[in-house]
């Protein structure tokens, strides 16, 4: 959050899972909740688009392992059960807590290497990221009485950790595999944002994480910024030898509000960018359908986070294309990536953003509910 320090967003993540996202949304009341979103936020037609998108997704829950999608299963299976965080359903607690605690047992004891690497059936470091950022979310929520899950979590995501730490590149971001040197070309920045974010999310809940770690990696992440407030696909390719595409700018402009960079001039650049590109109008959907979920996934983050100026300027638009996109049957229309399963989970994380249940979708100071300009 802006201007925080870590101890303090450490002990502000562990009164915001102790307090606030401890009852699913369809039960808690306002004061169990913490600041109750506006009524321009969350109306009752978002909030039954939600209810049928959950329903949906946990009945296409693997009932015996656990898992959410066809293909890339650990991504898809953390994801969906950020989604089920995002609406307030925990271990123990909730409509869903089954549905999630079934998905943290696939991460911990299926896809957890003796490495630290989160795998299975040939996944690769996204799911690796998505993983590790679903435990450090999750962690913290597990009740006492459930201790073997408690302690399963907590040494799954610090073995994560050092993962990523150890494999690190000399340009302070990541590649595809879990290998230091690997792709030759340097780091990819899409992969790059999405392990900073986890590692972002684990030192915010209390997991030690090398501060140099993620130095360098906002450091990467910036000079991969090119001169129109897009991002390229390496760092090497910025300054004109690499377009810029929404998707990887909307992550690069994520991570560097998630880390504080709010004010330096790839941020702000970024942001505009970000809002010229009009990707919340439905005429310019199918432009970047290929991986509209990951660009609408990390953009309305990016945008959250930036302050209510652009909030307001972001979330009608993007909450209505999303739930027009919604089917009779409860799911997200894939736009060409991914299955239903992972277009709703991700779906479903976008559309309670405004109840503010996860620290690692808290927005920036100016941008509380009923704040001014």
């Amino acid at each position: 959050m802006r201007g925080m320090s870590f101890p303090v967003a450490i002990l502000l993540c562990g009164l915001l899972l102790t307090n606030s996202a401890v009852l699913s949304e369809e039960e808690a009341s306002p004061s169990e909740t913490g600041p109750e979103p506006s009524g321009k936020e969350v109306s009752q037609e978002l909030r039954d688009s939600i209810k049928k998108g959950m329903d949906y997704l946990v009945k296409a829950q693997d009932a015996k392992t656990g898992v959410f999608g066809s293909s890339h299963k650990v991504a898809t299976t953390s994801l969906a059960g950020m989604a089920l965080l995002s609406g307030g359903h925990l271990p123990g607690r909730g409509k869903y807590c089954e549905n999630l605690e079934k998905a943290i047992r696939f991460i911990v004891e299926k896809a957890a290497q003796p490495s630290g690497y989160i795998q299975f059936e040939s996944t690769n470091m996204y799911g690796h990221g998505f993983a590790t950022l679903f435990l450090a979310e999750v962690y913290g929520t597990v009740p006492p009485y459930k201790s073997k899950l408690q302690k399963g979590v907590r040494k799954t995501l610090k073995k994560a950790v050092a993962l990523l730490e150890k494999c690190q590149n000399a340009e302070g971001g990541w590649w595809y595999n879990p290998i230091k040197n690997s792709g030759g070309g340097g780091a990819d920045i899409s992969v790059t944002v999405c392990q900073t974010n986890a590692l972002r999310a684990a030192r915010n809940c209390g997991i030690a994480v090398d501060k140099r770690v993620i130095e360098k990696a906002l450091k990467c992440v910036k000079r991969a910024a090119n001169s129109d407030g897009g991002f390229s696909y390496r760092v090497y390719m910025a300054g004109g030898a690499g377009n810029s595409a929404f998707e990887r700018s909307a992550g690069a402009v994520c991570i560097l509000q998630a880390l504080g960079a709010h004010d330096c001039p790839q941020s702000k650049k970024g942001l505009d960018y970000l809002l010229r590109s009009k990707i919340t109008s439905p005429t310019t959907t199918k432009t970047w359908k290929s991986f509209y979920y990951y660009g609408a996934y990390y953009s309305t983050q990016a945008m959250f986070m930036a302050g209510k100026k652009y909030w307001d300027l972001w979330w009608p638009g993007m909450r209505d294309q999303l739930m027009s996109m919604q089917k009779p049957a409860g799911y997200f229309d894939t736009a060409g990536r991914g299955g239903g399963e992972y277009s709703t989970a991700v779906a479903l994380i976008i559309l309670q953003i405004p109840y503010r249940y996860l620290p690692v979708y808290q927005e920036g100071i100016k941008n509380a509910p009923g704040a001014s300009e």
